[in-house]
């Protein structure tokens, strides 16, 4: 909870935020989704006497990305370049005529920089959560896309976060709030989310059943006493550009930089409106403005009361391995596997305990298949932060690799302890209950993926599959028959269906479906094999023999198949070449 602490949200995000009424009651939204609770904005508080002590020291984190590593997200060729706007906000913040901060305080992530870890990294220790005290301002600076979802949550996009699987890869708002509540000790924190809704959700078919509206829903942020939230837009507007945020920077600078946030905002609403009605109607945006702010106005060009303060050594060290670390993540961007490898190791020099560096350094291993080494460096990775459910989901496939099944289950099922919305926990997961006889199991992991990820014709088809291994055919024919209505150019799907189909008693169409699978994938090996058994049980002598010849021509030398294959079309009285 927030006892007394006051944040600003500053948000140039559109979408679905909600009339916010001047006085909340600590009450609990509904929530779409059984067994999980969204808290209201809300004084939680209501009693807490404002801050009005000098600031101390200031500090700042300053993230934004337009180039990703999932390319289809990227958005440096439209109107709103969220790196430029994060740089633009980075160099108001350090003028010593805009906000006053003092370069060495103020942390920039651009692009591939800006990954899911690094802005947890930042916003905890041992940056915001070991640098900044009670009586600082902490400022955060947010400038991405953003995906609203069916979930009741605003996750916005990390420079690695994979739109496949948003709950894992994103930041959430509400990991968001939870971080900078429990870590930074700050009394006053003012966060500018900058985020247009990104095009990118709707490039998987049914993509609305997952993503919902275009903003941020304010209503579900939790805050403390003392807050100003400002929108670039309405409810029912669109973010076109980053208008708002550029002219927020301006009107911020008036004043030698000591203009009140407010005054501030009422320039920048109104230029806003100004330059987006001339784009046209349907352009037009209307900065909003709520705020149960008290105490001193807000001004963030004030300066700190006390001497800028050292960056401590030890923090002087992470900066440092940290700088190694993001060499080696660019590097490996590149393709340049022997640089990376020679930067993390730079980087676990200078501090051996950098989580991150030992996690990605084995990661490098498991592309060379050293997978011992691999090992022991997600081990020491775990050692250091034992709560990341990536690092024991990473640790599980190369326990795999190594033949130790058991304890590749265990990883397994502590990473989605640690995080049951992970789609690769709970695929993996699931596979290992099918591996072991328990399809029961492995139908309940795969019915949880399949709520949360509902336009995944992957998971339909694993779904399918699960059922049939549980006997349940019915339910497996439905999952397989959602699946290709999901991808209907997918052969896997196709290939699912038509197993789905002679496990029902409908060889007629089965064959059906394998041939359409080998319409949409002729090279495929599978489908011809499939293709021909079908074909011959219904009779058809002939169209088997030619199907099965084009499985040996395709199948890999090694397929187990092949030698019986081959054998068979003798037993039909074709030669086997």
């Amino acid at each position: 909870m927030i006892i007394g602490k006051r944040i600003a949200i500053l948000t140039s995000m559109v979408g679905l935020l909600c009339n916010i009424p001047a006085v909340y009651s600590a009450e609990v939204a509904p929530s779409p989704v059984p067994g999980v609770e969204f808290t209201k904005i809300q004084d939680l508080n209501p009693n807490a006497k404002p801050t009005n002590n000098p600031i101390k020291q200031k500090w700042a984190v300053v993230i934004g990305a337009s180039k990703f590593k999932e390319k289809r997200l990227d958005n440096s060729g439209s109107e709103v370049a969220m790196d430029k706007s994060a740089q633009q906000f980075y160099d108001y913040l350090i003028d010593p005529h805009g906000g006053r901060f003092q370069a060495d305080h103020v942390k920039l992530l651009v692009n591939s920089s800006a990954t899911r870890q690094n802005i947890v990294s930042a916003l905890t220790s041992p940056w915001l959560g070991t640098l900044a005290g009670p009586d600082d301002l902490v400022v955060v600076f947010i400038a991405t896309n953003g995906f609203p979802t069916t979930d009741g949550s605003t996750y916005l996009c990390a420079y690695d976060c994979a739109i496949d699987n948003v709950y894992s890869t994103c930041v959430s708002m509400q990991t968001l709030m939870e971080t900078l509540r429990k870590d930074v000790k700050a009394q006053r924190i003012m966060l500018v989310l900058q985020s247009c809704y990104s095009g990118a959700a709707e490039l998987t078919a049914g993509a609305k059943s997952l993503f919902n509206g275009y903003n941020i829903d304010i209503d579900k942020v939790a805050l403390g006493k003392g807050y100003v939230i400002l929108s670039s837009s309405r409810p029912d507007q669109m973010t076109w550009s980053d208008a708002f945020s550029r002219n927020l920077i301006k009107a911020l600078r008036q004043q030698d930089g000591l203009i009140p946030l407010k005054e501030a905002f009422e320039i920048a609403k109104k230029q806003t409106e100004i330059e987006t009605s001339i784009i046209g109607p349907t352009k037009k945006q209307t900065p909003v403005m709520k705020t149960d702010w008290t105490g001193n106005e807000l001004v963030l060009g004030t300066p700190p009361i006390e001497k800028v303060s050292e960056i401590p050594e030890n923090v002087k060290n992470f900066l440092s391995a940290e700088s190694y670390y993001l060499n080696g993540t660019n590097k490996l961007t590149a393709g340049d596997l022997e640089g990376a490898a020679k930067e993390y190791q730079a980087a676990i020099s200078v501090d051996p305990k950098y989580a991150d560096a030992l996690a990605d350094f084995g990661a490098l291993k498991t592309i060379k298949g050293d997978w011992q080494s691999a090992s022991d460096l997600y081990k020491r990775a775990i050692a250091v932060r034992p709560n990341d459910s990536l690092y024991h989901a990473n640790y599980a496939r190369v326990l795999d690799k190594l033949g130790q099944p058991e304890a590749s289950r265990k990883e397994l099922e502590q990473s989605y302890t640690l995080n049951p919305k992970d789609r690769i926990v709970l695929s993996a997961l699931a596979s290992k209950c099918l591996q072991e006889g328990d399809p029961v199991r492995a139908v309940k992991l795969l019915q949880e993926a399949v709520s949360l990820f509902p336009t995944s014709e992957s998971l339909h088809t694993r779904l399918s599959y699960a059922f049939s291994q549980s006997g349940d055919i019915a339910s497996a024919l439905a999952q397989a028959k959602e699946a290709v209505s999901i991808a209907p150019t997918s052969a896997a799907a196709k290939l699912n269906l038509g197993s789905s189909l002679l496990m029902s008693g409908d060889k007629t169409k089965a064959i059906e479906a394998y041939r359409q699978a080998v319409a949409i994938a002729p090279n495929n090996a599978d489908a011809h094999f499939l293709l021909s058994n079908t074909l011959e049980s219904a009779g058809d002598k002939r169209s088997a023999i030619g199907e099965m010849s084009k499985f040996l021509e395709l199948c890999q030398p090694n397929d187990p198949r092949a030698a019986k294959a081959r054998q068979h079309l003798q037993d039909l009285g074709s030669p086997a070449d």
